[in-house]
């Protein structure tokens, strides 16, 4: 008797996870992410960054600079108002998709804006640059939530995911080499005006993206659940909190408005040191503190306990939805940090305010320090700027960043978190030895014989500037020194950021990562971005020296928590 069942067909084999990928690349969604990718990147670079090489060609000392650098908080609180874009509605006028309008809208307005702030003449209209920058400072953000709720609800698998978080860096880095690099060498040889009319093309360029990118389907329906402590708490206990705390917020960044608008807008003689040292821990106490003691209550006195639940449901008031929205936002991460380290959420919440703080705070003196020829600062052009620290420095950042994440799993995570918080202090010495002659770093350029080739690169890196430009006869000599001095603070700032990044992640409740992620990567800015009116009028009175001693030292105080915080996690692993 015969088989006359039919032959098992081959199996057919699945294409591997790298040739899906590459397939993917064709589909218009990842051509949009890497053109809107561009779009995250710039205003940052633009506002945050080179603004201050501006206004220190124009003139503008660095006490004024640290009090502009105020308005930038809107990217450190962005997770706020997050919870408002879960369901995409149109724009009004822009009948294109929830998603792909709000692009668009946020887009356009940054653009405007930032022609707007090439002709904006800041030595006249400092008050109005300030008013620019915070619109930008708020708009830039909204954007980022937006694109990267697209970037996930368009997404059709893992390998689309990963490849579109891939595009994204990839994007988001090239944005800045042109908000950095790029808007540098221009604003020599043509100026600053032109210079910012360029990134704004660059931003309207990106409203091709969201033409481009498809409406996800999912964008108009609601929020899906998630765990909450709003659920188990009556509504009499958490309107009095959430508005004690809101209010606490609304006081908080009044402070710091009034402060701003007072000094550069109306010009009031007012100490920023003052500011800081008095109305500085006033401000922490309301965003930081006040918030973590209600949250505190709520676990221990009313024993709340997080369950699974829907943003919103059905029937609720405005004043409902609302109440929500800031409980999950504010309330959310604290209560579980809380309810789960228990005192020693003091220290988690410490390591995320002074941790980055070096960094928060010199960020807005780099250009000052580097181009100023008053003081002790360094005296150098544009287009040495553009080379040591938007080219050497950020291969440098990328770099610190592969040696960190080696190390972490080589060696683990605290070891190197512990570490990161000393390099990234100790690097503060080596710009104070620049301010004071440079004898250390010469002295280690002489040592690894890495003079000759760096001053090589720079007397012919010096031959491509402008021909207005005055070249000091030491110029390659002091280019060298700035080349490895940023290199080495940029690994540092690499390696550091990798450490942080993996020490939050690690911190984190999966059941409420997205918004304590935030709500603590959110805090690393906080500190360093009040001290910077401080510092910026210390800098005016007693140059730049003693600015990098003192972040140095106070660059201490995270390498003691990070220590502690070591020791903690090694007893309760016995």
């Amino acid at each position: 008797m015969s088989d006359t069942s039919a032959p098992t067909p081959p199996a057919v084999k699945e294409p591997s996870r790298a040739v899906r990928a590459f397939k993917a690349l064709k589909d218009r969604r990842m051509a949009a992410m890497l053109i809107l990718s561009f779009a995250a990147s710039i205003p940052y670079g633009a506002v945050v960054g080179v603004l201050s090489a501006w206004l220190t060609q124009e003139g503008i000392d660095t006490d004024t600079i640290g009090v502009l650098a105020l308005v930038s908080l809107g990217y450190s609180f962005k997770y706020l108002w997050a919870p408002m874009f879960g369901r995409a509605r149109n724009v009004p006028f822009l009948r294109i998709g929830g998603r792909r309008s709000w692009l668009v809208l946020c887009q356009s307005v940054i653009a405007l804006l930032l022609i707007v702030l090439a002709f904006s003449n800041p030595p006249e209209n400092i008050g109005l640059v300030a008013l620019i920058c915070f619109v930008i400072t708020i708009i830039g953000p909204t954007h980022d939530l937006i694109l990267d709720a697209w970037r996930i609800e368009v997404a059709r698998s893992e390998e689309d995911k990963d490849l579109m978080s891939a595009l994204y860096q990839f994007g988001y880095k090239s944005g800045g080499f042109i908000s950095g690099f790029l808007a540098l060498l221009v604003a020599a040889r043509v100026g600053w005006t032109v210079s910012y009319v360029m990134m704004a093309v660059f931003i309207a360029f990106t409203v091709l993206g969201s033409l481009l990118a498809p409406e996800p389907e999912s964008s108009s329906k609601p929020d899906t659940s998630r765990m909450s402590f709003l659920p188990s708490l009556r509504r009499r206990v958490t309107l009095p909190a959430v508005v004690v705390v809101s209010l606490s917020w609304v006081v908080g960044f009044t402070l710091i408005g009034i402060f701003v608008v007072r000094k550069l807008a109306l010009g009031a003689d007012i100490s920023s040191r003052v500011f800081v040292s008095e109305q500085g821990p006033i401000i922490v106490l309301l965003t930081v503190v006040l918030p973590a003691v209600v949250a505190a209550l709520l676990v221990f006195t009313q024993k709340a306990v997080a369950t699974e639940a829907p943003l919103f449901v059905a029937g609720q008031t405005r004043g409902d939805k609302l109440l929500s929205t800031l409980f999950r936002a504010i309330f959310d991460p604290l209560m579980e940090l809380i309810s789960r380290l228990g005192w020693w959420t003091i220290l988690v919440l410490a390591l995320a305010l002074t941790y980055r703080f070096t960094d928060a705070v010199w960020g807005s003196f780099a250009y000052p320090f580097y181009l100023r020829t008053d003081l002790d600062a360094l005296g150098h052009t544009l287009d040495d700027v553009a080379i040591a620290s938007k080219f050497f420095g950020v291969v440098a950042t990328i770099l610190g960043s592969l040696i960190g994440a080696t190390l972490i799993a080589v060696l683990g995570r605290m070891p190197v978190f512990f570490v990161g918080g000393i390099v990234a202090a100790v690097t503060n010495l080596l710009y104070a030895d620049l301010a004071a002659g440079a004898a250390a770093v010469d002295g280690f350029l002489a040592f690894t014989h890495l003079d000759a080739p760096l001053i090589a690169f720079a007397e012919w890196a010096a031959k491509l500037q402008p021909e207005e430009v005055m070249i000091a006869s030491d110029q390659g000599q002091r280019m060298a020194r700035l080349m490895v001095t940023i290199f080495a603070e940029n690994i540092a700032g690499g390696f550091a950021l990798v450490a942080m990044t993996a020490y939050l992640t690690s911190v984190v409740n999966p059941r409420f990562a997205a918004v304590q992620y935030a709500l603590l990567a959110s805090l690393t800015m906080l500190i360093g971005t009040l001290g910077r009116p401080w510092l910026g009028e210390m800098i005016e009175q007693n140059g730049f020296y003693d600015v990098f001693i003192i972040t140095f030292w106070l660059g201490g105080v995270a390498v003691a928590l990070s220590a502690l915080e070591w020791a903690r996690q090694a007893y309760l692993k016995r």
